[in-house]
């Protein structure tokens, strides 16, 4: 069964491989992307097994428990850097009263007689600071979140200028990536992606075709390709990807997403980005939804059966049904 690519033009009925060329940005490691997510989602109850269990080793272990007050400034500079300034001073204060109950009121009988390093205020003094450092390390970063979203958000807009023009050069492809990205976002709640990812996502799919500015002349060709510049098409994900590269480590986490949303589910399978994985459904879904050159557009129940086809082969069976599933979200997207 022939199946319309992902992105098709007009010289393309067929979903090119996409797999990364040599000097392409190296894949990410899923089992570490997978660790880190985890990590990220279940930040705050890492935080608390953190405070909480160095909190036991020490009363329990250490002789000189003063020298080790300052291991929790760790905790909290871990909650400023990647939660902000509420949760840092959360943190600080919380950890100051499990640290205070535990030196004045010395519930395990740890602490040595005549002891007097636990004092009233020494502790008043280390939790002032504490808090403190944890207000002016959450708040500078929340600065800079908002400067790097800031400076984000202008690279995407820049981008998408470039993208406009590149669809303008083709009626049948016009909003093509507005459309995607829609689609991407509506396939990611129904995953109950978290936010950050949703975000990263969106970004990507308003990218995604960003590559073919470079091989705009072979796309806009009269005559049909020849297997050369097929080749060259066809690399556009790995041009894409080093369009967007261009802008540093701003968009670094859509690059995987851009140079793998073509590569076969049977390829790579959950090797590939459950972003790219997603972008490929949303890509293809559009594509065959709208009018091209060779075909015209099918509804909304064609366009699924011939993804279900190409299920497990082509796609994410998974993603493919969340895609299927949440028909009145889609249809909104082409105002049917």
């Amino acid at each position: 069964m022939t199946i319309p690519g992902p992105g098709s033009t007009s010289h393309a009925s067929s979903i090119p491989s996409g797999v990364p060329a040599a000097g392409a940005p190296a894949e990410p490691n899923p089992l570490l992307d997978k660790l880190k997510e985890l990590l990220f989602k279940n930040f705050e109850g890492v935080l608390v097994i953190v405070v909480l269990g160095s909190l036991l080793f020490i009363t329990a272990f250490v002789v000189n428990k003063f020298a080790f007050l300052l291991f929790y400034f760790i905790p909290v500079l871990m909650a400023g850097f990647y939660l902000g300034a509420r949760h840092s001073i959360a943190t600080a204060v919380l950890t100051s009263a499990f640290v205070t109950y535990v030196a004045l009121v010395d519930p395990f009988g740890t602490q040595a007689e005549g002891d007097t390093a636990f004092d009233f205020w020494n502790l008043m003094i280390w939790a002032s600071f504490l808090t403190l450092t944890g207000a002016i390390v959450g708040q500078l970063q929340e600065k800079n979140n908002d400067h790097m979203k800031k400076l984000r958000d202008a690279y995407i807009g820049i981008i998408q200028i470039l993208t406009k023009y590149l669809e303008a050069a083709d009626e049948y492809t016009k909003n093509h990536s507005e459309r995607v990205a829609e689609l991407s976002v509506i396939i990611a709640h129904k995953l109950d992606l978290d936010p950050g990812a949703v975000s990263n996502l969106r970004s990507a799919a308003l990218l995604h075709d960003i590559g073919k500015i470079e091989v705009i002349d072979l796309i806009n060709k009269a005559g049909p390709l020849d297997d050369d510049e097929k080749k060259k098409v066809d690399k556009h994900t790995q041009l894409g990807a080093e369009i967007i590269l261009t802008t540093g480590t701003v968009l670094s986490d859509v690059i995987p997403l851009v140079l793998d949303h073509h590569r076969l589910y049977s390829e790579g399978g959950e090797d590939i980005p459950l972003g790219a994985r997603i972008i490929a459904v949303a890509d293809t879904y559009d594509a065959v939804r709208t009018d091209r050159p060779y075909r015209a557009g099918r509804l909304h129940g064609p366009a699924i059966e011939i993804l279900a086809g190409g299920a497990g082969e082509a796609w994410d069976p998974a993603i493919v049904d969340a895609l299927s599933t949440s028909e009145r979200e889609i249809l909104t997207v082409y105002e049917v």
